[in-house]
């Protein structure tokens, strides 16, 4: 690692994409913070450093200084579909709390001053008071900053999670990111644990509102997600962390039959699938926009991304949270945790706990570890030496 740039350190960890990603791009992680003893533990198990804490009880003279400092602040008050009460903007719907965050993520950089900080949000977060304050407190510790609002899907993850990045040098220029690489698709990110997958079905109202024809396309349902029909290049949506209602179903049609296809009805028997020698399945993953019949006096609509598309945004507290795919034969299977965890982009050997809900949380509150391996690997390999903040 050029300029000497080699140990991270992060703030508010959860279970360690950033270091994941950090790792991959030859850096050493020193520790981690996360208030949350079940998600810190999932870290742990995967080889990381992460101390059970709030960030606000520890002294940061007592920790060891990094080359690079990483901080995911809270990022639900400050996404549009958080519905605070009484607050009418989104302005309005920071807390002390997140005041009381951004001071002590200031407290870190004034005492660590590390050579790289980044910081992960939602896009609104750069309309807070908490933002604002560690913006002016990098200013004044002499940092050079950046601030983009990113697509995960641009760095070859298969989801297409649109995030606030901060990247700030400490006395030298932040280089600039490489060009936006060509999406992935989600099916050809899960396609090897599609044989693999446990059965499930579709419910009658679902089925009902799925198109007549397919016309050679592959699409993925998501429940709770608003969105078109997808073409089978793009990513997945961006699974986040405040849709514990979300279920993903995957519809997976023969490649050469699929003008033919057509949606089964729900009291038609599913037939096996089988290998044949018609050519590699197809698939499509299929969602509606509203929450159970009959609650919000909302016709239901329903979300369509074919096979090459990139998933949607992963959700975090879906422990009912389900993925589903519908073969041209008429088997539907569940999606898992492991295959959310590849629309995140973490690798197969991330250990992930045994329970769904936890798995879910973690995945959905991560940085896709892909995206953040190619935001440090520029900013190692091209940071100006320091001097003119030292």
């Amino acid at each position: 690692m050029s300029n000497n740039i080699t140990t991270i350190a992060t703030l508010l960890s959860g279970g360690e994409g950033v270091g994941v990603g950090a790792r991959a791009a030859g850096l050493r992680h020193l520790w981690g913070i996360e208030i949350d003893d079940d998600i810190a533990q999932v870290a742990r198990d995967n080889g990381f450093n992460v101390i059970t804490a709030a960030i606000q009880d520890i002294d940061p003279h007592t920790l060891e200084v990094p080359d690079v400092l990483h901080a995911s602040p809270e990022c639900q008050n400050a996404s549009n579909a958080k519905n605070v009460k009484g607050a009418d903007t989104l302005e309005e719907k920071e807390t002390p709390l997140d005041v009381e965050i951004a001071g002590c993520i200031m407290r870190y950089l004034e005492v660590l001053q590390p050579r790289i900080f980044s910081l992960e949000n939602v896009y609104g977060y750069r309309r807070f008071q908490s933002f604002k304050m560690i913006m002016v407190a990098l200013a004044r510790l002499g940092y050079f900053s950046d601030v983009q609002h990113l697509n995960s899907a641009d760095f070859g993850v298969p989801q297409t999670r649109n995030r606030l990045i901060l990247r700030a040098v400490r006395g030298g220029l932040v280089p600039p990111l490489p060009a936006p690489e060509s999406w992935i698709g989600w099916y050809q990110a899960i396609e090897d644990l599609i044989p693999t997958l446990p059965e499930s079905e579709f419910a009658p109202w679902q089925m009902a509102r799925l198109p007549d024809s397919f016309d050679n396309n592959f699409f993925m349902m998501i429940q709770g997600q608003a969105s078109d029909y997808l073409t089978t290049k793009q990513p997945m949506q961006a699974i986040t962390a405040n849709h514990g209602a979300a279920k993903y179903r995957a519809f997976i049609v023969d490649g050469q039959n699929t003008k033919s296809v057509s949606a089964r009805k729900a009291d038609e028997p599913a037939l096996t699938v089988t290998s044949g020698d018609k050519g590699m399945p197809r698939a499509f993953v299929v969602g509606q926009n509203y929450g159970s019949p009959n609650n919000t006096g909302q016709e239901r609509k329903l979300n369509v991304r074919t096979a090459d598309e990139p998933i949607f945004t992963i959700e975090t507290n879906a422990n009912r949270l389900l993925t589903r795919a519908w073969l041209s034969q008429g088997r539907v299977v569940k999606m898992t945790p492991r295959c959310l965890a590849r629309f995140q982009s973490f690798p197969d050997s991330y250990r992930l706990p045994d329970h769904n809900g936890l798995a879910c949380r973690v995945i959905g509150n991560a940085v896709a570890p892909l995206m953040y391996e190619k935001i440090i690997r520029i900013m190692s390999s091209n940071t100006t030496p320091a001097g003119l903040g030292d």
